[in-house]
C-alpha cells in the first residue's frame, strides 16, 4: 500500500490531467462551434435575398406594364398581384431571419463578441474564430430592426438619411456574444458612400438636379415626408422605380410599384395608415415610416365612444364656423423661470415672440418690467398663468383681467411708448399641463387616469375657472384672448368631455386650444384635440403648440426623447425640427396659430448628465451654437 503522502501526490495529478481535458476539450468545442455556420441562419439568409430579389424584379415588371398600358390598367393586374405577393414573401422571410439573429440575445454567450470600427460609413470588425459568417443587425427608429447574414468582416451599409442608426453583430453560430453597438449620423440628404477606399476628383464639376453618377447609393433609404394626403420623398440616385408599402391596421400590406417621388394614397377613412418607401434595387433599405390619419368622414366623429351634444340649446356655437384669425403662423421660444436671465439667450436666437410663465395671482404691476424687457426689444410674450398642481381660485381666474387690462392690444401699459403694436400680447395661457396626471398625487403613475373621479372633477373644475378667466379678460380688453388645454395628455376623451359637461360652451370663451405633443406621435394627439373638442360643439378654434422639443447632447445618449433618438445629432435634431414644423403647417394649414420651441438653452454643461431635461436648448447652457440645430432655430424663427 502507498503512502498517504504519495497516494495524495498521484490523486492531484490526476485533477489536474481531467480539468486540463475539459479545458482543451471545451476549446476545441467552441472553435468547432465558431467554424460551423447556423444552417438555419444560411437557409433564412437565403430565403431573404431570394424574396428581395423578387419584389425588385415585380416592380420593375409592374412599373414597364404600367408605363405600356396605363397607371390603372387592368391589363397590368397580373404583375400588381406578382408584387404583393414578393412584397408579402419579403416581409415574411424578413420576420423569419429578424426571429433566429434574435436568439442569441436570450442564450448564454459562449462565443466571444467581434469589436466594431466605424471608417466613414463603413463598418469594420475582427475575425471570430474561423467563421466567416456574421448576423449583422440595423437599428432604425421608427422601423423594425433589420437582420442580415453577412460574410467577411466589413459592410457598409445603405445610408439612412437625417438618421442616427445603430449597427451591431455577432458571429452566425449559436452562443455567440454580440458585439457594442456602434452608430452612423447620416446627413438629411443621400451622398455617396464615405467608404475610404474610393478616390474622389474634386476638380471634377458636378450637377446636384442630376445625380446620375454611378457612385451614388442608390440603396440608401428615401426621406419621406408627408403634405396633406400626399406622401413625398427624395430621388436617390437615378433611380426611377419604387416599392411603395401602405399598412392599414387589420389588414394585409399593399406593395406597389411608384415612379417619381411622390404618391397620394387612397383614403382610409378613420384609420392611422403607415407608409414606407424603397429603391426597386436589390439590397435597398425601407426608409423610416410615415403615417396619415385620416378622419371617419365629414360628419362623424372618428371616436364612436365619444358622446356629442349637436342638440344642447346652451351650446350657441357652430362646430363649422372657422377662426376669426388671420390665419398667420408664427413661432417662438419656451422661456425658463428666470425671465430677465432668459432674455439674453432668446434675443440671441431672434425670436419675435416667447412664452413668460407668472403664477396666476401675479399683480400685472409687477409684471411690468419684464414685458418691457422683452417689448422694448421687439419681442411679443406670450403670457402663460400657472398653477402647478390645483385649480385655482376664481379669484385668482378673475385677476387675469388686470393682465388683459393693462398688456393687451390698446392696453394702459402702451400709452406714451412707441413700441410696434407687433409686440402686444394677444393671448393668455390658462394653466401648464393641468391635464396631465403627474401633477396630482391621486393620479400620478396610475393605469386609465382618466377614470378617476378625482381627475374628472378637476377637468369640471378647470373649466369653470377657464369661463371666469375668459370673460374677465374679454370685459377688460377684447384684443386679447384665453388659451385653454384641450390636450387628452393619455386620459382619452375623458378630459375634454367633462369640461364641456361643467361648460358646454366652453368652446365660445376661449380663443384657441394649447397642446404639447412631444414626440414623434404629435399628429395623433393634435388630431384627438380637434376630434375631442369638435364632437362636444366647439368651433374650429387654432390651435396652439405651447411646448415641444427635442433632447440633443450631439449623439451622446440621454436617458430618453419622447421617443426619438436618444443619441440625436445637432444634424439630425435640425433636420427633425424642420421636418415636422413643415408637416404639422401642410397638415394642419391655418390653424395651427403658434408653435413654442421648448427651450432656448440646455440647463446643464454638454457631457454633465444623461437627463433628457437638461438637454432640450437651441443653445448650449453658456449662450454658445449648438452647430447645426441652432442654425435651423435661428432659420426657422426668421421665417415664421
Amino acid at each position: 500500500m502507498l503512502a498517504s503522502p504519495i497516494r495524495a501526490r498521484l490523486s492531484l495529478r490526476l485533477l489536474l490531467v481531467a480539468l486540463l481535458a475539459i479545458c482543451c476539450s471545451s476549446v476545441v468545442a467552441a472553435q468547432a462551434s465558431a467554424a460551423q455556420t447556423s444552417p438555419a441562419l444560411r437557409k433564412a439568409s437565403k430565403a431573404y435575398k431570394v424574396a428581395d430579389r423578387a419584389v425588385v424584379s415585380a416592380a420593375k415588371k409592374t412599373k414597364a406594364c404600367e408605363r405600356r398600358k396605363g397607371a390603372k390598367s387592368r391589363a397590368c393586374a397580373k404583375q400588381r398581384g406578382a408584387l404583393q405577393k414578393a412584397g408579402t414573401r419579403l416581409a415574411r422571410a424578413q420576420r423569419n431571419l429578424a426571429k433566429l439573429g434574435r436568439r442569441a440575445k436570450t442564450a448564454a454567450a459562449t462565443v466571444a463578441a467581434p469589436t466594431i470600427t466605424v471608417s466613414g460609413t463603413t463598418l469594420k470588425w475582427n475575425a471570430v474564430g474561423s467563421t466567416n459568417s456574421y448576423v449583422f443587425v440595423t437599428k432604425v427608429l421608427g422601423t423594425a430592426d433589420k437582420y442580415s447574414v453577412v460574410s467577411g468582416t466589413s459592410i457598409t451599409p445603405p445610408a439612412v438619411p437625417g438618421k442616427t442608426v445603430r449597427y451591431s453583430v455577432r458571429a452566425s453560430v449559436n452562443g455567440s456574444a454580440w458585439a457594442k453597438e456602434v452608430s452612423v449620423t447620416y446627413p438629411s440628404t443621400p451622398t455617396t458612400p464615405t467608404e475610404p477606399t474610393t478616390p474622389t476628383n474634386p476638380t471634377t464639376p458636378t450637377n446636384p438636379t442630376t445625380p446620375t453618377t454611378p457612385s451614388v447609393d442608390t440603396k440608401a433609404a428615401p426621406a419621406l415626408s408627408t403634405s396633406g394626403n400626399t406622401v413625398r420623398w427624395n430621388k436617390v440616385g437615378d433611380v426611377g422605380t419604387y416599392v411603395f408599402v401602405s399598412k392599414v391596421p387589420g389588414a394585409a400590406d399593399q406593395y406597389s410599384a411608384v415612379s417619381g417621388t411622390s404618391t397620394t394614397p387612397a383614403v382610409v377613412p378613420g384609420k392611422t395608415v403607415r407608409y414606407s418607401v424603397r429603391t426597386a434595387v436589390e439590397g435597398s433599405s425601407w426608409a423610416p415610416e410615415v403615417s396619415i390619419t385620416y378622419p371617419a368622414d365629414s360628419t362623424t366623429p372618428t371616436n364612436p365612444t365619444t358622446p356629442t351634444n349637436p342638440t344642447n340649446p346652451t351650446t350657441p356655437t357652430n362646430p363649422t364656423t372657422p377662426p376669426t384669425s388671420n390665419g398667420s403662423f408664427s413661432m417662438g421660444l419656451v422661456a425658463g423661470s428666470a425671465l430677465t436671465y432668459e432674455y439674453d439667450f432668446i434675443k440671441n436666437l431672434g425670436a419675435k415672440t416667447a412664452r413668460l410663465e407668472f403664477t396666476i395671482g401675479t399683480s400685472a404691476s409687477s409684471m411690468r418690467s419684464t414685458i418691457d424687457l422683452y417689448a422694448r426689444n421687439g419681442i411679443r410674450p406670450l403670457l402663460l398663468a400657472s398653477f402647478y398642481g390645483r385649480i385655482p381660485s376664481s379669484s385668482e381666474a378673475q385677476n387675469l383681467g388686470t393682465w388683459a387690462k393693462e398688456f393687451g392690444p390698446n392696453g394702459t401699459f402702451w400709452q406714451g411708448k412707441s413700441y410696434p403694436t407687433s409686440v402686444r400680447p394677444t393671448e393668455i395661457e390658462f394653466g401648464n399641463e393641468t391635464s396631465y396626471s403627474y401633477q396630482f398625487s391621486d393620479t400620478y403613475g396610475k393605469g386609465g387616469f382618466g377614470q378617476i373621479a378625482s381627475y374628472q372633477q378637476r377637468a369640471k373644475d378647470y373649466a369653470v375657472r377657464a369661463k371666469e378667466a375668459a370673460q374677465s379678460i374679454k370685459a377688460a380688453n377684447t384684443g386679447i384672448g384665453l388659451i385653454a388645454i384641450g390636450e387628452p395628455s393619455g386620459a382619452g376623451s375623458y378630459w375634454v368631455n367633462n369640461m364641456f359637461a361643467a361648460v358646454p360652451d366652453l368652446g365660445s370663451y376661449v380663443s384657441g386650444w394649447t397642446i404639447h405633443p412631444y414626440g414623434p406621435d404629435w399628429q395623433t394627439r393634435l388630431d384627438q384635440t380637434i376630434q375631442y373638442t369638435e364632437a362636444r360643439g366647439s368651433p374650429k378654434l387654432p390651435l396652439y403648440i405651447t411646448e415641444w422639443g427635442l433632447a440633443t447632447d450631439n449623439g451622446r445618449c440621454l436617458d430618453d426623447n419622447y421617443g426619438y433618438d436618444k443619441c440625436m445629432t445637432y444634424s439630425s435634431a435640425a433636420s427633425t425640427l424642420r421636418s415636422t414644423i413643415n408637416n404639422m403647417k401642410s397638415r394642419y394649414g391655418s390653424r395651427l396659430r403658434e408653435f413654442y420651441l421648448y427651450q432656448a438653452h440646455d440647463q446643464r454643461a454638454s457631457g454633465a448628465t444623461s437627463g433628457r431635461e437638461h438637454y432640450f436648448g437651441a443653445l448650449k447652457d453658456n449662450n454658445t451654437a449648438k452647430g447645426d440645430y441652432t442654425n435651423e432655430v435661428k432659420s426657422l424663427l426668421a421665417a415664421n
